[in-house]
Parts: structure tokens; C-alpha cells; sequence
């Protein structure tokens, strides 16, 4: 890890476990503090509970069909709670126009499954910059 690092607080919602398991160990390794939820609605608990112990997350990685939201029904949930909170999708869904309505929602990449590591981590690595320096203007301003 450079210098320029910044640690993350990602909040990972899949019902898929191995995946799930897989992206946790995946980010943990690259030095981030992970939290994880397999339904939409256990993410917003989830969310509610880190905003009480003010260990909020400040991205999420989101899977586009869980059972009991969609991933846009659970990003627009949480985003109730945390304003702030970045999201990058990902699905096996290959319908056309899901990219383009997670953009419009405000998300900021789709990842399509299998998930290819290279892929994520460069979703996360441009979250990192636009958040580090949203966090330095803010600082500074």
C-alpha cells in the first residue's frame, strides 16, 4: 500500500455467500474494513447500526437482484441514511439499459459477474480518488 492510500469502509450486500465471501476477502486484502449483508433490508440495518457506532461506510458493493429488494430499492434505502454513500452494482443480469438506469441512480460502475478481480478493484480505486479528493476540498474549503 502507497502512501496515498485510503481505507474504506465498504458495506458488501450479496445473497450469492461464496461471492460474498469472495469480494470480502478480496478487499480485506487490499486493506479495507468490510461489512457484509446478504438482503436489502439487513444492508440498511446494517447501515443504521454503523451510523450509531459512527463507523459508517462510505461505499457499497451491491448485488443488482437480491431477494428481497433490487439493488437500486436497497441503494436508494440506504442512501436515505447515509447521503454520501458511493455504489458500484454488480450482476449476472446482461439486460439492456441496467447500466444506464444505475447511472442515472447515481451509481457509479456496473460490474458484470463472474466478478474479474481487476474490475473491482479498479471500481474501487476510482471511488478512492473521487472520495480522497472530495474529502481534501472539503478540508481545505
Amino acid at each position: 500500500m502507497s502512501s496515498s492510500f485510503v481505507r474504506l469502509k465498504i458495506l458488501l450486500v450479496d445473497d450469492d455467500v461464496g461471492c460474498l465471501r469472495s469480494l470480502e476477502n478480496l478487499l480485506e486484502l487490499d486493506g479495507h474494513e468490510i461489512s457484509t449483508a446478504t438482503r436489502g433490508q439487513e444492508a440498511v440495518d446494517l447501515a443504521r447500526q454503523l451510523r450509531r457506532e459512527k463507523r459508517e461506510p462510505e461505499l457499497s458493493i451491491l448485488d443488482y437482484h437480491v431477494p428481497d429488494l433490487t439493488g437500486l430499492e436497497t441503494y436508494e434505502l440506504l442512501s436515505q441514511e447515509l447521503p454520501d454513500l458511493g455504489a458500484i452494482f454488480v450482476t449476472g443480469d446482461a439486460s439492456s439499459g441496467l447500466e444506464e438506469r444505475i447511472l442515472e441512480a447515481g451509481g457509479l460502475a456496473l460490474v458484470r459477474k463472474p466478478l474479474d478481480s481487476v474490475r473491482i478493484r479498479g471500481a474501487v480505486k476510482t471511488f478512492q480518488r473521487r472520495w480522497s479528493s472530495d474529502c481534501e476540498e472539503e478540508f481545505l474549503g
